[in-house]
């Protein structure tokens, strides 16, 4: 796995992407909304339609639903996972890999084995 170090951001805002459009994400939303001075909501994704297009009309975020391909072409500082605590290991390192930082809304894995990368 490559280090990848990122210069401070000072010159504009912090751009977020989030995964995971359910009913936790609105709070993380709200939060954004609160901090549009300095933070802004690029990208969202969700594997449910309803969801992603809520989210989408929410934020006026592009809309994804595959992480992947939200990761390939997303200009997001910051990854946020809202997706289900089982699913936060192995997406956690895939945003990871893919140079972002993340954000997990709940612990990034609940075993130490399930956060390794090999």
């Amino acid at each position: 796995m490559k280090t990848v170090h990122h210069a401070p951001i000072t010159d504009r805002k912090i751009r977020f992407a989030l995964v995971g459009c359910g009913r936790i994400a609105n709070n993380h939303f709200g939060s954004l909304e609160k901090h549009e001075d300095r933070a802004e909501l690029v990208d969202v994704c969700d594997i449910d339609p309803a969801a992603l297009q809520a989210a989408v009309e929410r934020t006026g975020a592009r809309g994804h639903s595959n992480l992947t391909d939200m990761l390939a072409s997303t200009n997001a500082d910051i990854i946020v996972l809202t997706t289900p605590s089982g699913l936060h290991p192995a997406q956690s390192i895939e945003c990871s890999e893919a140079g972002f930082h993340v954000m997990t809304e709940k612990p990034m894995a609940t075993r130490w084995e399930d956060a390794l990368p090999w």
